[in-house]
């Protein structure tokens, strides 16, 4: 790894990840504000008057009289997805394919540092980034659930499912990464991985829609995140192995696919 290059994609992509992560805090710090400890009726009159199916493909079909479970439910459940595959997607495409696409790359080369060097840097620092983010979720998460329910929140259960989520998405992050540095053109490298995790994405949200399409969630990435069985305190250590795998496997693919390629001069 190259930490004078390392350092120069934090500063580059520094304010796109401040915006990601005050959005996943907002987000989180409304839901958070929604849930009422002693009465439910008023979040489930209102998901009444919204079409059923709609609601069940947020995964909004239920109401938890328990903080960490109204927040499996209405933040982990499915708008952990959005925001950070926003970042992962243009991330992703900025690290290394828009540079192929514009020429800039080849003045990375230019430098004493190898191909494969440059890569290996790029790829660790997104890693890096969306574990921060993620980090930042669950220290500020965990603070406004402190101020505004004292010790309602169930810190381990909490814990498990930032966990889950960072690695979840750090696999969305590399099946991004593996396409910028599978293409030299920036327009086929944001098709590639938009089609895919935004495809899963729409399959998970239509699994959950009506019983009958289940299995389409089922055929999702995103159903990779159990968030019932945190809750339950089932053991997801396997799961968590599988998600670290396919990371680094698409990590390594990623690396040997950019370094045998041939670069535009």
């Amino acid at each position: 790894m190259n930490l004078t290059l390392f350092k120069a994609d934090l500063k580059g992509n520094a304010l796109l990840l401040a915006i990601i992560a005050y959005a996943m805090m907002l987000y989180f710090s409304v839901i958070a504000y929604m849930f009422d400890p002693g009465d439910t009726t008023a979040i489930t009159s209102m998901l009444e008057l919204l079409p059923e199916g709609l609601m069940s493909a947020f995964g909004f079909d239920s109401v938890s009289s328990n903080l960490t479970g109204f927040l499996a439910d209405y933040y982990y459940g499915f708008i952990v997805f959005i925001i950070p595959l926003i970042y992962c997607i243009v991330t992703a495409n900025k690290l290394v394919a828009k540079l192929v696409d514009n020429g800039s790359f080849s003045y990375l080369l230019m430098a004493p540092v190898s191909r494969r060097s440059v890569i290996v840097t790029k790829g660790l620092f997104l890693l890096f980034s969306i574990a921060l983010l993620f980090a930042l979720l669950h220290v500020a998460g965990g603070a406004v659930c402190r101020a505004l329910f004292g010790d309602m929140l169930n810190r381990r259960v909490f814990l498990r499912l930032n966990l889950n989520a960072a690695l979840l998405t750090m696999l969305v992050g590399m099946i991004c990464f593996f396409y910028s540095c599978l293409f030299n053109e920036s327009r086929l490298s944001l098709a590639c991985s938009s089609g895919v995790t935004v495809g899963s994405l729409l399959l998970f949200m239509l699994g959950g829609a009506s019983p009958k399409a289940g299995f389409l969630k089922d055929l999702s990435l995103y159903s990779l995140l159990d968030t019932q069985r945190i809750l339950e305190g089932g053991g997801t250590a396997g799961l968590e192995g599988v998600l670290a795998a396919l990371i680094l496997l698409l990590f390594l693919l990623s690396v040997l696919v950019f370094d045998r390629k041939n670069l535009p001069i």
